[in-house]
Formats: structure tokens, C-alpha cells, sequence
């Protein structure tokens, strides 16, 4: 299973041109410990929520990509009411359109290649390319179809376009982010933006996929037992080795300069599903990228999930 949780892949990510220190720091993420060591160092800026354990669920956290499961919901409500069918068809040429390159550690390329569209593809590969690979084009994209006020109801607060935040933060855009993207699709021309370093990339961070972590376990919760949605975040249990039989998992990561998260349902047979909310913001630039090169994260979501004494640990942190 651990092999598995590191495939699913966290690309809602401001490519960095920094390098990560060479040899590991004390504050390495390398395992489910030390990200339990981190949890219980830093509570103010970590969010932990699941059943049992509700720490900073009701502030406002950035949860990078992970903000892509409201994307997701939306979409699976408009298929319910017939707003949207998983079958229309969406131009590539569109959804290239909102692609600003170099931005989202290679998602938008890996999804054209898995897909390998002619000149459109079906809204629902489109949502699973915002799933399997987070591609922000395709989640700007998708907000901009079902509307932003749709979003914002499953949220409970505002939705941006990332793509938007990043061409008004570092592609030398002056507008609001809503205009900055919508005058970029418009032109059809893709900017490659001069990303600065860690540190203000990271500042930058903190400021935009704010959410309550609180309302993103409901948004989880709901979306575990949705056919449409539950397809798209277990694509993990599709890969060589997975076996639902065991252990079933659906599953949506983020990672942006200084943030990563993950929601996370993880379901074991005759026992009750637990949907998990993790999110480790203001993380220092090394040991951040210590968590990028290990999904430690991931693996403390299962282990808190599947060991009770792991658990109690975890829970005992944080009292």
C-alpha cells in the first residue's frame, strides 16, 4: 500500500529553483513519526482532522491542491442535476488555453499524455486529469463551466482560479486573479512566469486555497459514498499491487512551496470508513522538500487509520 500512496501524486505546485539540501536535516518528514515529531512541535501550524481528532478544523488553512475535491463535488452535483454530463466534450485547445507552464511540476503534460486526446476530450477525463494529476488548467477550467458561485456553496467560502493567483502573484498581471486568468485564455498564448525563490514563493502560499479543514472532511465525507467522485479519487486502487480487498482508499493531495495536504478516506472491511484531513503549512524550505521526496504524510494518514496505538499517539500530541 505504501507504494501505492506514493504514486498519487500532489502537483499543485509552484515549481521551485531552488535544489533541496543534500543530505537529510533534522526536521526531515522521512517517515509517519516525524511527521507525528513535526504535529506535535508545531501545533499552530498544522490541521488534523478526522474521527476523534479535531485540531484547527475551523481556521482557515491553505490546502494547495487538496482544494480540488470542492472542484470535484461541484461536478458530481451538476451530473445529479443534470447540469453537466460526464460525456460532453471539451476542446484541447481550450484547456491549453488555461495551462501557465512551468507551474504545476509537469501535471498538465503528464494528463495530455495519459489521455492522448484528439481536438477534445470528454469532461470527464477532464476532471480526472484535476484528480490523477492535479492539473490546475483543468481545475481553473472546470470552476469557470459549473460557475464559482458553486464552488463557494460546497466551500463555504470563496473558490479562486490558481492559475489566476500565480499569473497575478508572478506573471506580472495587475488585476484581480478571476481577470488575470480570464485575459490569459482570451489571448491564447502561454506565459512561462520567472518564478522568485522559496521563501517568497512560500509567502505567497499562505495566502491562497484557504478552506476550513473542517469543511473539507464534510466535502470528503459526502464524496466517499457519490459513485461519480468516489470513481475518480480511488484511481489509486486501479495500480499493480493495490488491493481494495484490504485496505480501500480514495485520496486528493496538495503541494504548494511550504504547504502539503492530503484528504484521505480510508475504508477496511467490517470496520467504519475514516475520512482524514491533514494539512502542514509554514513548513522551512528542507523540510518541506524532505516530505515531497517521501509522501511521509501519506503514510501517517494510514497508519493513523489502520494502528489504534498510532493513533492514541497521535491524539495524545495534540491535547
Amino acid at each position: 500500500m505504501n507504494a501505492i500512496l506514493s504514486i498519487s501524486l500532489a502537483t499543485a505546485l509552484v515549481a521551485t529553483p531552488t535544489a533541496p539540501a543534500a543530505a537529510p536535516a533534522p526536521a526531515d518528514l522521512k517517515d509517519a513519526e516525524a511527521v507525528l515529531a513535526h504535529i506535535a512541535a508545531h501545533p499552530g501550524d498544522v490541521a488534523l482532522v478526522t474521527r476523534g481528532i479535531s485540531h484547527n478544523a475551523g481556521r482557515l488553512a491553505p490546502v494547495a491542491s487538496t482544494i480540488k475535491i470542492v472542484h470535484l463535488a461541484a461536478y458530481a452535483d451538476a451530473v445529479r442535476r443534470g447540469r453537466a454530463a460526464p460525456g460532453d466534450r471539451v476542446p484541447v485547445a481550450l484547456w491549453n488555453a488555461y495551462h501557465v507552464p512551468g507551474t504545476d511540476g509537469g501535471a498538465h503534460e503528464a494528463a495530455l499524455k495519459r489521455l492522448a486526446p484528439g481536438a477534445s476530450v470528454t469532461l470527464d477525463q477532464l476532471v480526472s486529469a484535476m484528480i490523477e494529476e492535479s492539473d490546475n488548467a483543468a481545475a481553473d477550467l472546470l470552476r469557470d463551466r459549473l460557475g464559482p458561485g458553486e464552488l463557494r456553496k460546497i466551500a463555504r467560502t470563496g473558490v479562486g482560479t490558481i492559475n489566476g493567483e500565480i499569473l497575478r502573484a508572478f506573471g506580472g498581471c495587475t488585476l484581480p486573479a478571476d481577470a488575470c486568468l480570464k485575459r490569459y485564455v482570451k489571448a491564447g498564448k502561454q506565459v512561462t512566469p520567472a518564478l522568485p525563490d522559496f521563501a517568497r514563493q512560500a509567502a505567497w502560499a499562505a495566502t491562497v486555497t484557504r478552506v476550513e479543514p473542517g469543511v473539507l472532511r464534510r466535502v470528503l465525507a459526502g464524496l466517499r459514498k457519490d459513485p461519480v467522485a468516489s470513481r475518480h479519487l480511488e484511481w489509486p486502487m486501479r495500480l499493480p499491487g493495490a488491493d481494495p480487498a484490504e485496505l480501500r482508499i480514495g485520496t486528493k493531495g496538495g503541494a504548494l512551496p511550504g504547504v502539503i495536504s492530503e484528504a484521505m478516506y480510508t475504508a477496511r472491511p467490517g470496520e467504519r470508513p475514516r475520512e482524514t484531513v491533514l494539512v502542514l503549512h509554514r513548513l522551512p524550505e528542507t523540510t518541506w522538500f524532505s516530505g515531497m521526496r517521501s509522501y511521509a504524510h501519506q503514510d501517517f494518514i494510514r497508519k493513523l487509520a489502520t494502528e489504534p496505538a498510532f493513533f492514541a499517539k497521535v491524539r495524545a500530541a495534540l491535547k
